[in-house]
């Protein structure tokens, strides 16, 4: 994925139109854009300006501001926001009817062992590849999974909803996350008999499988901002470098993450 420098949107008689024109257009959906790492506070001021042109930029968590710190923590579950593992491939805030539509995540310091790298899935490539069987059974609103608590400006948890949109537009989500395979596996997260649930979990699978094929990395440098619409990319992180205990919590890996409402339907 090309990087680009920021003064290519920041300087000119159309900023910030001429990113959300990028973003939308020949971007498809996503955008690397490199700041001058000198200055943390002034890029994540920069990148609000951005943003802005995409949408109304969210304080999900309203004690963060708009910018979230995602900081790692050794005894923290490894697969999850601040753990060392790999986060597998999701969507954020999968189940609200409100789902924010672009994620930004802003490298302050990547990780000194190594690791650490954020992924993207094209889930509409994925999508291509399954049968039309599989396709109409992700389709059906018969989903479930656990809401989120304490988040803002991102609507009300469904109680049910289809993965996959009827079709393929901007705008309309895909429901995915990883961690909804093996508990469908179980037979967990859908209704119905025993053979009605199976199949859920295998077109599921499927669709996972198909997103793991899709997987690229991106190693984030510091000052470098990394946009992508969530309604089409899943992301993820890639496991961190070994032995992140005896790595000073000051010099740890350090993205932070801001959300941006856009256009959802």
């Amino acid at each position: 994925m090309q990087s680009l420098p920021a003064s290519k949107f920041l300087d000119a008689p159309v900023a910030p139109h001429g990113f959300a024109e990028h973003i939308t257009g020949e971007g498809d959906g996503r955008a690397l854009v490199d700041f001058d790492p000198a200055d943390h506070r002034l890029n994540q001021e920069l990148a609000l300006s951005l943003l802005s042109a995409l949408g109304p930029v969210l304080a999900v968590y309203p004690g963060d501001g708009c910018w979230s710190s995602l900081k790692v923590r050794p005894e923290a579950d490894p697969g999850r926001t601040h753990g060392t593992g790999e986060n597998r491939l999701h969507v954020d805030l999968v189940d609200r009817d409100l789902i924010p539509r672009y994620i930004a995540l802003y490298c302050e310091r990547d990780d000194p062992a190594g690791g650490g790298a954020s992924a993207l899935a094209d889930l509409w490539a994925a999508t291509a590849e399954l049968g039309d069987a599989e396709r109409a059974l992700l389709r059906q609103p018969v989903f479930r999974y656990w809401t989120d608590k304490g988040v803002h400006g991102v609507g009300q948890g469904l109680e049910r909803f289809a993965v996959l949109p009827e079709q393929l537009e901007p705008g309309l989500p895909i429901r995915f996350t990883s961690k909804m395979y093996p508990h469908l596996l179980r037979g967990e997260l859908v209704d119905g008999t025993d053979a009605a649930r199976q199949e859920a979990a295998t077109a599921f699978g499927a669709l996972a499988a198909a997103a793991l094929r899709h997987r690229a990395e991106i190693r984030l440098r510091p000052g470098q901002l990394l946009i992508f619409d969530q309604l089409r990319w899943a992301h993820g992180r890639m496991p961190l470098g070994e032995s992140q205990e005896a790595i000073e919590p000051g010099q740890r890996r350090l993205l932070r993450q801001t959300y941006v409402q856009g256009g959802t339907r």
